[in-house]
């Protein structure tokens, strides 16, 4: 496989999948907000939040170059939008229970007490 994509590139992408999944909620966070009314906004707002956290994130934990955190943040700004896609279309994203039925009640006789 490293004859294929160097270990540097595996390793950033690595990172980038983390990320994207915290861009992702974020992102979620922030479309609930009145003022985001057009996919435009989401977009722009994907754009910096990947930039914004990756470069920090890459030199923080990774002690990665500035260059690195740039490419990772261009893989986060591709991917969170790709990882929404599909835990969207897999209705991961909207599970409510259907009815109350659907929720389980216990007793108060079979709660378990922790010292």
């Amino acid at each position: 496989m490293e004859d294929i994509f160097p270990t540097q590139l595996i390793d950033l992408l690595t990172i980038a999948v983390t990320l994207s999944m915290v861009v992702m909620a974020l992102l979620q966070k922030f479309k609930s907000l009145p003022f985001i009314k057009k996919s435009f906004y989401i977009w722009f707002l994907n754009l910096i939040f990947s930039f914004s956290i990756a470069i920090p994130f890459t030199e923080k934990f990774y002690h990665l170059p500035y260059k690195d955190g740039i490419w990772v943040g261009f893989f986060t700004f591709i991917g969170a939008p790709t990882i929404y896609s599909a835990l969207k279309n897999q209705t991961i994203l909207r599970y409510k229970p259907s009815s109350i039925s659907d929720t389980v009640h216990l007793s108060i006789k079979n709660e378990i007490k922790r010292v």
